[in-house]
């Protein structure tokens, strides 16, 4: 999603188990579904996807019965995520 883009519905649905957290976000517009950009550094957008590729262990884009769902997975039991006792 674009920052600054008119009125939209969107859904976001957050799914946590004991090892993982699973963070999606789907809209109904499925027109054009989103692939990581390379923008430089002059470009006001194009960077959500890289930064969900660099945070999270899994990730992925599906299409929906109505428009699409960007979905990422964060590994909460690896050493970077991990609570210090």
């Amino acid at each position: 999603m674009r920052a600054g883009a008119t009125t939209r519905l969107f859904r976001v649905q957050l799914t946590l188990t004991k090892t993982r957290l699973r963070i999606a976000v789907s809209d109904p517009r499925g027109e054009r579904l989103p692939r990581p950009r390379h923008p430089s550094p002059r470009d006001r957008h194009g960077r959500g996807l890289l930064i969900v590729r660099a945070l999270a262990d899994r990730w992925g884009v599906r299409e929906r019965t109505v428009g699409k769902e960007i979905w990422a997975e964060p590994d909460l039991t690896s050493p970077s995520t991990r609570a210090e006792p």
